[in-house]
Parts: C-alpha cells; structure tokens; sequence
C-alpha cells in the first residue's frame, strides 16, 4: 500500500481512504470483528471461565487438604498410608500455589497450566481413599475431581485422569474383594463379596458418570458459543441487507421524477424521469422526437461538468460500451459530440430489474448464479479482450432483462489501456464490498479485479452476505486489503468445495485467482456438485493455511 494518503469515490460521496500508516492501524481498530474473530473471543471468554473455576476449586481443595492434616494425628489406622497421604496432600497443596503463582502471569492461559493438578492431586485422592477405606464417603472426593477436570477444554487429560482413578479402584477394589489383599481402610466393610462387589460397580458407574457429566457439560457450552455465533452472523447478515436496503431506499426516493433537464431535447431525444442516479450523473427516461421509440439518456452531472477528469471519464465510458459488441453489454444508441457543453450517452431502455433488486427478492437458484456468470462473463471478457477493465462491478450494476438476458451497466469508471494511468490518479475508485485490494490500494488494475468483483458477487449471491461489512468506508477497505471474509459454507449450506473455489476467486494476490471467468464459472459449477478437481482443492488449501477465512493478513 502506498505512503501517501488517497481518496476513494463511492456514490456521490468522496472520503480520505487508507494508507498503510496511522490510518490503517486507526481502521483495524474500528472495524467490525469478524465472525471467526468473534468465536475466538467467545472461547477464550470460556477459556477465562475455566481458569477461574480452577483458582476456586484450589482455595477449596487447599483447605480441606490443610483440614485432613491436622486430623491426622487424633485418628487411627495404618501408620504408612497416614504418611504417605500427609506427603501426597502436602506434594498437591504445594502444586496449588505454584499453579496459582502462574494465573497471573498466564490469564486464561492459566486453565491449561491448571490440568497439572490433575496429576498433583490423584496420588492424594488416591492415598485418603486407601487409607479412610475404598467403600467409604472419600470416594466422592475422585468422583467430583473426575468432573471438574472433564469439564476442561483438554479431552486428553480428562480421560487420563478418569482412567488412572477407574483403573486403580477396579485393581485395589478387586484385590480387597477377592481377599488377595487386607483392606487396609480406616473404614471396612463385611458385607459379602456380592454386596461388596456390587458397591465397586456403583463406584465405577459414579466414576464413569462423573466424566461424561463433565464432558456433556463442557460440550453444551461450547455448542451454546456456536448457537450465540449462529445468531451474531444472523444479526450481521441482516444488517447487511439492511444497508443495502436503506441504500436502495435512497435511490428510489431520488428517482421516478422530473429532474432539472426534464422536456428538453438532447440530439433526437426529448427526456422524461429521472429513472436513475449515480456519482457521475443522472439517467432519464427518454424518447426519439421522429420514432416515438424509448431510450434512456445518461448526464453527466452540473458539478462534474467543469471538471476535464470528470468529462473525460464519462466520454470514456461511451467509448469502452461503443467498442464491445455484446448481447450482455447495454447498447449505445447515440452519443453527443466530445466538445459538448453538456455531454450525454444515449443507451437502449432496459426492462426488468437489477441485480440487487432481484438478491433483495429473495434466495436465488445456483443454476441462474450460473447463466449469470456465464453471460457477463462473456460480456467482460470482451471488454477485456479490448483493453477495458470495469472496475465498478456491483449488483446494481448488472441488469436482467425480462426476457432472461443479463446486462452489465455503467462503464463510467472503466479503465482504458491508453487512458488508466492518468484520469483516477490519487482516487481509489469503486465500491468497497465487490472491490479488489489492489484497487482499494489504488494501484493500476487489470481484469483480475473484475474477476475479483464477480467472486465477490457470487459470495453475495451464494452466503446472503457481503464480502465486507465494516461500519464505515474506513473499515470497509480495511476489510478488503487485510481481511479475508467469512468461510462461505458457515453462512449457508454449501459444499466445502465452494469454500475452495471461492478462496481462490478472492484472494488477496491477483496472481492466485482465477485467470478467465469462463474457468471460474466452470470450477464453480463442479463444486456445487461436490466434484471439484482435487488438484484445485489443495490449491485452495494451501492458500488458506498462508491466509485462513476470516483471518487478517500482516
């Protein structure tokens, strides 16, 4: 990214864009956090909750410990495990302060540091069961510790401790049963083997409950953190739509109305309605004052008019459509002479509806996202093959027509293989969700952006949402040059091989996309079926371990 500070024109407004200094670094920090980012922070939230718990279940492991040492001494039975058990106890008490001395330095951290205790604590545990009795109530003291370290985020070292206390009650327990061993428990039992070993089964089920009533428990919240990001995605989908709504809404308000040029005559064409408005101009509703026949008659707007950038854009759009012979380019009927006080462009009057009017309706067929890509394809790669790049590729600028064909509208920003270097420069030009990093950048684009917009508009299409969503301009381009977006399929139900062919199509580095339309259409079509070229998939792969979904690239 470029030192200097640029602008970038959306709409009608124009806006300080992002260099990579202060202000960028001011744009992370507002911006909106991803969802990936938002799912971290919900389990590093359980991660911290975890960490506290085991700071409490030290302060009270801590003083029973210090109360069964001091009984010590006023109570019977076997000499050895009494010491034994005083040293275990006092090895696990010591371990406490150690782990605990951690927490401060560690923070949540400190929840997987706390797993040591459960090795410090089983030979305790273990030494006040031999020694009270492997019937008596200090079973509980194993079963509860069982829970509390299966409710961590470690399964690993849940299960080890569950084994290790299951494994060693089943053999003493068996052992004292079977009599190949005195018991040697302050408390005995003489009931019956029978008796006894059905008491050592409910022990072992206890065990057994224990752990999975921890692990259920660590699961339900973690699938209580997916239900809360489910909905965080929701809401900022329809905050999505609900902008593109309001900007919608702000269009029509302007539009279907007499304008300042309303029953003048432009060439051989009397204008009616603005039908349209855009940064450059307005679009009136128009007819030819010999043949009756409809138009439509795009302006360039009063404050752009003494501006030579300004006019010589908007020239360049009449010759960029002039040139491409397309079915899915709008035609241009007529056009003022280049000296003109009030340039104007005379194109065929579409019926029917824009891209984003049609995404607003409602879900859409893949296998029109399919004709879709293949006929403004078509249409781009056309323009392409002219030395013209479009560079404001966006739903509102692809039409479909009533008879079913797809249009792309509005070259006014297009560049122009003799003209790109000079007209936009120190401008980033475009629209933030369906615009290429390089182009938020402001460096001289090639059709790979275009490629890079119609991935954009087909992730729009395919997941209900943006590529970007930040809550203002800063953000946004933000989001576009550091931010890789959302994995598709955790925002709709989609074959990961779109994720595969949809990270390519938006990558950051033009060179990894797509080379031709025609390629990304077909790769598309594949993975919706699930059959995607394995050769693309660890393509895609790779790409992703250098820059994951929803990561920030450094």
């Amino acid at each position: 990214m470029r030192s200097s500070e640029t602008t970038v024109t959306v709409g009608d407004a124009t806006v300080n864009a992002l260099p990579a200094g202060a202000r960028a670094r001011r744009a992370q920090a507002s911006h909106s956090p991803t969802p990936n980012q938002s799912m971290q922070l919900a389990l590093a939230t359980l991660r911290e909750e975890e960490a506290d718990s085991a700071r409490t279940m030290i302060w009270v492991g801590r003083w029973i410990g210090f109360a069964a040492l001091a009984a010590l001494p006023f109570i019977g039975g076997s000499q050895t495990l009494r010491i034994v058990m005083a040293a275990s106890v006092a090895f696990a008490i010591g371990v406490g302060f150690w782990v605990e001395r951690l927490a401060s330095r560690q923070g949540p951290a400190f929840s997987e540091t706390a797993l040591v205790l459960a090795i410090s604590v089983s030979p305790g545990i273990f030494a006040a069961v031999l020694y009270f009795g492997i019937f008596s109530a200090v079973q509980l003291f194993p079963a509860l510790a069982i829970y509390f370290f299966s409710r961590r985020e470690s399964l690993t070292w849940s299960m080890a401790l569950y084994t290790m206390n299951a494994i060693a009650q089943a053999v003493f327990g068996a052992l004292v049963i079977t009599h190949q061993l005195a018991d040697p428990g302050l408390i005995t039992s003489s009931q019956p083997m029978i008796v006894n070993t059905i008491g050592h089964v409910l022990l072992q089920l206890g065990f057994l409950g224990a752990f999975v009533l921890g692990r259920g428990s660590h699961k339900a919240s973690r699938d209580a953190i997916a239900r809360m990001q489910n909905a965080m995605q929701a809401a900022a989908q329809k905050e999505a739509l609900l902008a593109e709504a309001r900007q919608d809404l702000d269009r029509a308000l302007a539009i279907d109305a007499p304008g300042r040029f309303t029953d003048q005559v432009f060439g051989d064409y009397r204008l009616g309605n603005v039908i349209g408005r855009g940064g450059m101009g307005e679009v009136y509703e128009a007819w030819h004052t010999g043949t009756g026949d409809v138009a439509a008659v795009k302006l360039l707007a009063r404050s752009e008019i003494g501006e030579p950038h300004a006019v010589e854009r908007f020239l360049r759009e009449v010759r960029a459509v002039r040139g491409i012979d397309s079915p899915h380019v709008v035609k241009v009927l007529a056009a003022s002479d280049e000296h003109a006080a009030a340039p104007y462009l005379v194109m065929e009057r579409l019926q029917g509806q824009d891209l984003a009017s049609v995404l607003r309706a409602g879900p859409i067929t893949s296998e029109v996202l399919l004709t879709m890509l293949a006929q403004i394809g078509a249409a781009l790669e056309q323009a392409w093959a002219r030395g013209v790049v479009h560079r404001d590729l966006k739903p509102h600028n692809i039409f479909l027509c009533d008879d079913g064909t797809w249009k792309v509208l509005d070259f006014g920003v297009a560049a122009l293989d003799d003209h790109s270097g000079t007209l936009t420069q120190g401008k980033v030009v475009g629209t933030p969700a369906y615009m290429a990093p390089e182009q938020a950048r402001g460096e001289k684009v090639d059709h790979r952006a275009d490629l890079y917009a119609l991935a954009a508009i087909a992730y729009r299409w395919l997941t209900g949402r943006p590529v970007t969503g930040g809550k203002d301009l800063h953000a946004a381009l933000y989001q576009t040059v550091h931010v890789m977006p959302q994995k598709p399929s955790t925002l709709a139900p989609l074959p990961d091989d779109v994720d595969s062919v949809l990270a390519l199509a938006l990558a950051k580095d033009p060179a990894a996309r797509w080379p031709t339309a025609e390629e990304l259409r077909a790769a598309l079509a594949t993975a919706l079926e699930g059959t995607l070229d394995p050769r693309i998939r660890r393509r895609a792969a790779d790409l992703l371990v250098a820059h994951p979904w929803g990561a920030v690239r450094g």
